[in-house]
């Protein structure tokens, strides 16, 4: 059973997988080190958003019985797939967490807020659904004798980083209230390992991007305006760097956390290891889209961007996820391009 809740991302997921033979990205997301097949019961919370929808695309593939549970808070199309069991519901309602975690072997819980700046204007909602939220779904697996959680938690935990790349073994010193939350969640999944035995992966993810991930996040954000012809904006000098990693890879590694046994209890960077700066991305999206939109610097907006929470270097180090068997499969430039060739047929 799979269940999907408050989706991390507000992109439909039924609309590719049953609508259309042509995926948006080729390669397969299969392990090729994989030590077992995943488990046959799965429930996934966020499962319509984007990286969401990816995962259950590739579980159902993997012939697992999903089940999605999403309250669809971001205006995600209701529309069932006729491959999994879709749930309208709330990672925030005991009952419904209750109710959804019965019968599942595994929970992908990638239930969350709709990212930093959402979660800077909206702080209680942010605490109520990624602690609380986090805390139903670790009691309700306890309660169902569910043994076994991935957590989907944000490279946002670790702060302003002393040095780069990021090891899963640096200081965390998160800046942001999405990034205290997503740590909060991290520590309930230690806890409930220690006093009721439910085994965990916790997986940071670093920038994903793809198809359908909504507009208001960097690089959907900066291909809408090219397209459009209009600037890209960029918050500060440009030369933030960051870890811009597609959803096709993330999920491989999501995937790998149920597969590889040595995998359990631990933490994991989702990333590349390849940095990019802001003002390179925007000159190769203008590259890729053809466009004449210019690239505009702006200053920190207090109102939903201040700069006393905005991260300037974030780059991941993988050698922890490597030894899984995982190795990132899409340079910058063919993700960058698939997801401009998804959002000009939107």
């Amino acid at each position: 059973m799979v269940f999907i809740v408050n989706s991390h991302l507000d992109i439909p997921y039924a609309t590719t997988r049953h609508d259309s033979n042509k995926p948006d990205h080729a390669p397969s997301t299969r392990n090729p080190y994989q030590e077992s097949n995943l488990t046959t019961s799965v429930l996934v919370t966020g499962g319509a958003g984007f990286i969401g929808s990816h995962l259950v695309e590739e579980l159902v593939s993997e012939g697992n019985k999903v089940s999605v549970l999403d309250n669809f808070s971001n205006k995600q199309p209701k529309t069932p797939g006729n491959q999994f069991e879709l749930i309208e519901g709330d990672v925030c309602d005991p009952q419904n967490v209750l109710d959804a975690t019965k019968s599942v072997d595994v929970v992908y819980h990638l239930a969350a807020v709709l990212g930093v700046e959402y979660a800077y204007q909206h702080p209680i909602d942010t605490l109520e659904v990624e602690i609380m939220g986090t805390r139903n779904i670790l009691e309700g697996m306890r309660k169902n004798d569910v043994k076994m959680v991935i957590y989907g938690s944000s490279s946002e935990v670790y702060g302003e980083p002393s040095s780069l790349p990021i090891a899963e073994t640096d200081r965390t010193s998160p800046k942001s209230t999405y990034g205290v939350a997503k740590l909060a969640g991290e520590r309930y999944c230690e806890a409930y390992r220690r006093a009721y035995g439910i085994e965990y992966v916790i997986l940071r993810y670093f920038n994903v991007y793809g198809p359908r991930q909504d507009d208001r996040f960097v690089i959907p954000r900066f291909v809408r305006a090219a397209l459009q012809g209009a600037p890209l904006e960029i918050y500060g000098d440009g030369n933030q760097v960051r870890d811009f990693t597609f959803v096709k890879d993330a999920v491989r590694l999501t995937l790998t956390a149920t597969q590889v046994s040595r995998a359990k209890n631990q933490v994991f960077n989702v990333g590349t290891g390849v940095p990019t700066k802001a003002s390179e991305l925007a000159d190769l999206i203008l590259k890729l889209s053809n466009s004449k939109s210019s690239i505009v610097l702006k200053n920190f907006d207090k109102s939903n961007r201040p700069r006393e929470i905005e991260i300037f270097n974030r780059l991941a180090d993988i050698n922890k996820a490597q030894q899984l068997g995982y190795k990132p499969q899409t340079p910058m430039r063919e993700g960058i391009a698939a997801t401009i060739n998804w959002m000009q047929t939107r």
